[in-house]
């Protein structure tokens, strides 16, 4: 997938939009088959992610689009083991993301106005620095720890919130590792690393850059 030469003078803004319609063009013509072991892989390597073992308070996307890995079984591994669940919900005005203690995924979780599956309101709310550990979704990633995502930022603001030395790291699809460099914005937060079907990605300590 083409990102601008590090020497073109480009609107990232544009240039992510861009990329966004290319990577779900891509990703949505997976075959069926290949999505599904790609997706069955993280599943298995989900609780090899750094730092998750130690983690007592686990922050996690429910995943709602047909291109995205898979993670509710996921969820359902964090619940079955002790551990704090908490999943985030979107807040259109003001663009912000609100975490809830998720205890039972089909008791606390249902449709909501954003067309998503949601914590519900009724679930108690969590600030960000009580976070031990974070999942990040994304559509695209590139070699230095950054991510594309749908547009809104909220994620970008939710990582800004988060404590220093929270791990944060994202499941990706092979596909979705195809950019050398993301076009970036001011507001834009790396990631610790990144896990594929196929490739493990570490990246400089984010106090080093």
């Amino acid at each position: 997938m083409r990102c601008p030469d590090r020497g073109d003078v480009v609107d990232p803004i544009l240039a992510k939009r861009e990329l966004r319609r290319q990577a779900i063009r891509l990703l949505r013509s997976i075959p069926i088959d290949a999505m599904t072991q790609q997706r069955q892989r993280l599943i298995e390597r989900f609780p090899e992610l750094p730092g998750l073992s130690a983690a007592q308070t686990v922050m996690l996307y429910l995943s709602a689009f047909p291109e995205e890995p898979d993670t509710w079984p996921m969820a359902r591994w964090v619940l079955e083991r002790g551990r704090r669940l908490v999943c985030p919900r979107v807040e259109r005005d003001p663009r912000r993301l609100r975490l809830f203690v998720v205890r039972d995924l089909a008791r606390d979780v249902a449709p909501s106005d954003n067309s998503l599956r949601e914590p519900s309101l009724d679930c108690d709310e969590l600030a960000p620095d009580a976070i031990d550990w974070c999942l990040v979704p994304g559509l695209l990633f590139d070699d230095d720890g950054y991510r594309l995502g749908r547009g809104g930022g909220y994620y970008d603001r939710l990582l800004a919130q988060l404590p220093l030395g929270v791990p944060r790291w994202a499941l990706a699809l092979d596909e979705q590792w195809s950019v050398e460099r993301m076009p970036r914005e001011s507001h834009d937060q790396s990631l610790d690393g990144v896990v594929s079907p196929s490739r493990t990605q570490a990246f400089p300590a984010r106090s080093a850059r």
